[in-house]
């Protein structure tokens, strides 16, 4: 059994836009074609806009935001879940009085190149 939290997961440093956790993926578990992360967005703050190969979806755990996908925009709050397409340019702004914390999978895996550019900093 592995078992994978905030406190044992590469993640983004203190970045002031956003906290991100890689929560699972091969480069920490015996994961091949799946990883998964957990973010907080601050409040008035937001994901940049950006696109991947890997297919993604979001479920949002507490707060508002406005997800973007290409060129539709729409609010999502607490328990929604969002599907993302390969390479489609995406991001979410926080909208609401509090952070915004969202879970994302992604299929098939980043490549290890990708991850560690992004999730660089190592639990201490």
């Amino acid at each position: 059994m592995e078992i994978f939290n905030k406190r044992n997961s590469r993640n983004t440093g203190k970045l002031e836009i956003l906290t991100s956790h890689m929560l699972i993926s091969p480069q920490n578990s015996s994961s091949k074609n799946l990883s998964i992360q957990i973010s907080t967005i601050p409040k008035g703050s937001e994901q940049p806009i950006h696109a991947h190969d890997p297919e993604q979806c979001y479920y949002i755990i507490n707060g508002r935001g406005l997800m973007i996908i290409e060129d539709e925009t729409r609010e999502v709050t607490s328990e929604d879940a969002i599907y993302i397409p390969s390479n489609k340019k995406h991001g979410i702004k926080n909208i609401g009085d509090m952070a915004l914390e969202y879970l994302t999978a992604n299929s098939p895996v980043f490549t290890k190149d990708y991850e560690e550019s992004l999730w660089s900093s190592y639990p201490v």
